[in-house]
């Protein structure tokens, strides 16, 4: 079956191939692109920046080999040509007569609607790729658009040709090729700013230690437009409320020789017009600054009734960090749901301060992130009557807010993949978006969950707990708690508007029944969030984990066989912690090309009791190694975890995506090892896709009746490459490496301490192909990997061959993309 597999593929493949390579015959009387070569004299001109502006492309090809949409779109335009064949040639046969018969118009609509629509079109425009055939007018555009993107880039004397070179024996087929030659850049050798508006230009030149401009820089458009909206951005934020990029314009004096030339940053004046007679006349002013008067905000807009005579005022004073006081006014229909204090922390506008730009959007950005409101909008309304004479006018802040519904419910049912193990799962959540009058969010929600689980130790037993095909059960309920302000005993005046400050608490409970035991567990969290930055947020959290585990009678006799380390795993234990999480990331909608995500997070767990174990009486059991609290043990650890992943983009639709992951656990006092849930592992359809889940290490340990592996240090590392396929439909191949170690050696774990002089040597290695169906809001996912470097091997016969990959093979599904 294997083999007819592959052939079929083969067969497939060649036939495509074929039938792609022959698109020219489909159309004789057409010219068909089958190659586009660039050739650039200038290192300093990046190649893909002229590949965007040629107007025709050749076929892409799948995997860079075959023109498989090509091909899938010759298919269908063959099957359609036949069908419209067949189609005429019964009309034909049709007696006049008969086509006024309301049956033949029926017959005709449904002739038609199989010739326009169905597997024909779907393989003609959805999967397949339309033959590029070549057309000169856009070869000659395609040179013309470079020339001016050399002009642009300082290469005021280059040259651009085009050379179109026929192939095959009927000439069908073209390849393009474009020169450039480049010649010597143009550098700038003085830059002065110009403006008749002092007061305008002395602002500018107070800034320009930030310009984008320098002398000795080669002449480039794309900078100088970066400039005019850095100086456009540095007056809107200082009260020119008017202002424009259009107000700014350069001049160049390239007469200077030597391929230098002098550069004017001119700033010019609004002006109005004057008539004078039959003449009208310009006058020219100064640009106008504005300061902010009054704030308003209505808490209870309506866009379709703007009309506030009905509305009640409640005049706030918010205190600034500066001991100056801002007076807002809260216009309302309705008695104020929302503190005043809650919405005045969200605005950034000052009165009695310049016009900001930036403030206004902080101000919309930081009430959204309030998800209490619909609909936000920041206005300003400036004096109707304009005085030229002077430059300080005044200007009032409206903001306008409506409100989203308070309470709100939802149930979601959906399809699970915990750590490989396939199941499905309901959720309903009552949501509460202002419980105390702070636009504070309160969550509850229950939700329940069935799974198929593999036993703890590959039994094959069957499991008591059979509901339509599942083994397992989980029930579980949580409460959470956004409040949007620190709740500490401090002043919140101390803490930055810009940090957007946060505390959260989270409590809940679950009831999980495995094949092997049941499990209760009970958690809280109390955190603490601001953003340091843009792109840098940090949290600090308190976090309390309590687990029950009741095995059952198999379970228990089975794991007295094991070392009191893998027993430990399956004990009861307390879990009392404090943890801080640094994260990173500066993708945006306004930088798409690459970005990165990092997150460093640090835990400890255990010390406080441990410290105050002689004043809270606890047990001391086993030699006093081991204390407890309300008789359950509870664990002391360290650990230190860092992600760092990084995207680079080929284009919209092609991605690198990189991942490196570094995790260290140290286990002390009154913890032998990591406790289960917080110990590391590694295989399963996020990390290194050719193991199965917790199959791999620690090390070179190679036990395969002990399901479960885990380590105190983890190194993870992979590399995938993403890529379309037809719309929705995507692949990726990838390459994944890593295994876990234990930090200390044990003999139940032979080969399994980390050590630096070996541990690059235990690596385990994967690759693999997937496929993605990314419906943009729900991504389903199948790798498929195969193990390259197998580390539990003896040394020296690690490395699989390429006839044994078959048997070391691994199928993953998965929901969303594993990083």
């Amino acid at each position: 079956m294997n083999k007819t597999f592959l052939y079929t593929v083969f067969i497939a493949m060649m036939w495509l191939a074929i039938s792609s390579c022959r698109t020219e015959r489909s159309y004789p009387d057409k010219v068909f692109l089958t190659k586009v070569k660039l050739n650039v004299d200038n290192d300093s001109l990046y190649y893909w920046d002229f590949d965007d502006l040629i107007r025709q492309q050749p076929n892409r090809r799948l995997l860079y080999t075959v023109r498989f949409h090509t091909g899938m779109h010759n298919l269908g335009y063959i099957m359609k040509d036949r069908t419209e064949k067949r189609t005429k040639k019964w009309e034909k046969k049709v007696d006049r007569k008969k086509r006024k018969d309301p049956s033949y118009r029926e017959d005709m609509e449904k002739r038609n609607r199989k010739i326009n629509g169905g597997l024909r079109n779907w393989l003609m425009y959805t999967v397949g790729e339309a033959p590029v055939y070549l057309d000169t007018t856009k070869t000659s555009i395609s040179s013309e658009q470079m020339l001016k993107y050399c002009f642009a880039n300082g290469y005021f004397d280059a040259k651009v040709s085009d050379t179109t070179i026929y192939k095959g024996k009927n000439k069908t087929k073209a390849q393009v090729e474009y020169t450039i030659e480049s010649g010597v850049s143009y550098r700038i050798n003085k830059i002065d700013y110009v403006s008749s508006d002092a007061g305008l230009l002395r602002i500018v030149l107070d800034e320009r230690k930030d310009s984008y401009l320098y002398e000795g820089m080669v002449y480039n458009e794309e900078i100088l437009d970066d400039e005019r909206t850095r100086i456009n951005d540095v007056l809107k934020k200082t009260g020119y409320y008017h202002f424009s990029k259009a107000f700014i314009r350069y001049e160049a004096d390239t007469t200077i020789g030597n391929h230098m030339m002098n550069m004017k940053l001119i700033i010019n004046r609004p002006s109005y017009s004057v008539k004078n007679g039959k003449n009208d006349s310009l006058i020219f002013y100064n640009h106008k600054r504005y300061m902010v008067r009054n704030i308003y905000v209505y808490t209870d807009f309506e866009i379709n009734n703007k009309t506030f005579s009905d509305f009640d005022t409640t005049i706030y004073v918010k205190q600034r960090r500066d001991n100056i006081n801002d007076t807002i006014f809260f216009v309302h229909r309705y008695p104020l749901k929302i503190k005043p204090k809650t919405i005045s922390r969200k605005i950034f506008i000052k009165r009695g301060k310049f016009f900001n730009v930036d403030n206004a959007r902080k101000t919309q950005n930081e009430l959204s992130n309030l998800n209490n409101f619909k609909y936000i909008n920041v206005r300003f309304q400036t004096d109707s009557i304009k005085d030229f004479s002077t430059i300080l006018e005044y200007m009032d802040a409206h903001i306008e807010l409506s409100r989203l519904p308070v309470n709100s419910t939802s149930f979601e049912v959906e399809g699970t993949n915990s750590s490989g193990n396939l199941g499905t799962a309901g959720n309903w959540v009552f949501k509460n978006r202002n419980l105390f009058n702070g636009a504070e969010i309160f969550d509850f929600n229950i939700s329940g969950g069935l799974e198929l689980q593999k036993s703890v130790f590959n039994d094959d037993d069957d499991n008591e707990l059979n509901v339509w095909g599942f083994n397992s059960f989980e029930l579980a309920s949580e409460i959470k708690l956004t409040v949007p302000a620190f709740l500490l005993p401090i002043n919140q005046n101390r803490f930055s508007q810009n940090s957007r400050p946060m505390t959260r608490f989270s409590a809940g409970f679950s009831y999980q029944q495995r094949p092997d035991y049941e499990r209760y567990i009970s958690h809280f969290k109390l955190a603490w969030q601001w953003r340091e930055s843009t792109y840098r947020n940090i949290e600090v959290y308190l976090p309390m984990n309590l687990v029950r585990i009741n095995p059952d009678s198999a379970f228990s006799e089975r794991i007295q066989e094991f070392s009191r380390t893998i027993r430990y795993s399956y004990e009861d234990h307390f879990i009392p912690g404090i943890g801080m999480l640094m994260q990173f990331n500066n993708q945006s909608n306004t930088n798409k090309k690459n970005y990165s995500f990092r997150t460093t997070r640090i835990e400890l767990a255990g010390l406080s009791l441990w410290v105050g174990n002689g004043f809270n009486n606890a047990n001391d059991s086993l030699n006093g190694r081991i204390y407890k609290v309300l008789g359950i043990n509870y664990a002391q650890y360290a650990k230190f975890d860092f992600d760092w992943r990084y995207y680079f983009r080929l284009n919209d639709q092609n991605i690198f995506a990189f991942r490196t992951f570094l995790g260290l656990g140290l286990p002390f006092g009154n913890s032998v090892i990591l406790p289960f849930e917080k110990s590391y592992s590694a295989g399963g359809s996020n990390e290194i896709r050719a193991w199965k889940y917790r199959s791999l290490g620690p090390g070179v340990y190679d036990d395969t009746l002990l399901y479960d592996k885990t380590g105190d240090i983890a190194l993870v590392m992979n590399l995938e490459y993403r890529f379309p396929i037809v719309s929705w439909f995507k692949g990726a191949f990838f390459l994944d490496g890593g295994n876990v170690w234990l930090l200390n050696d044990n003999e139940e774990f032979s080969g399994g301490q980390f050590n630096f002089d070996t541990f690059y040597k235990q690596l385990a290695l994967g690759t693999g192909f997937g496929l993605r169906l990314d419906f943009d809001f729900f991504i389903l996912r199948l790798d498929a990997s195969f193990a390259l470097h197998d580390p539990a091997k003896p040394e020296g016969h690690r490395w699989v061959g390429f006839y044994s990959l078959a048997n070391h093979t691994n199928l993953n599904f998965g929901i969303g993309y594993p990083f």
